[in-house]
């Protein structure tokens, strides 16, 4: 595992673990049957979208259950993380 890995999977750990002392905020943007998605705001200022959908197979992009993904790096940003995905789970169908 790399070092910006270790540190992009802080985010991904706290949301799965609902550590939610690590975080400043959550808000649901979408809800259905289907989906769920989230964005939460950790103290250092990163924002991250978690993704959830209840197949993953035959989707547009590659398919997935899980997604989460850096909207907004944190300031300062010592680890030089960037926007995009960190870190997607799929299940089986």
């Amino acid at each position: 595992m790399t070092k910006n890995s270790q540190h992009s999977d802080f985010y991904a750990n706290s949301i799965i673990e609902d550590v939610r002392s690590r975080f400043i905020s959550e808000e649901t943007t979408r809800f259905t049957d289907s989906e769920i998605e989230r964005m939460y705001e950790f103290e250092d200022g990163a924002l991250v979208k978690y993704e959830w959908r209840a197949g993953s197979r035959g989707s547009n992009d590659g398919g997935f259950n899980h997604r989460f993904t850096i909207v907004k790096p944190p300031k300062p940003n010592p680890h030089k993380l960037k926007k995009g995905v960190i870190r997607e789970i799929g299940f089986p169908d």
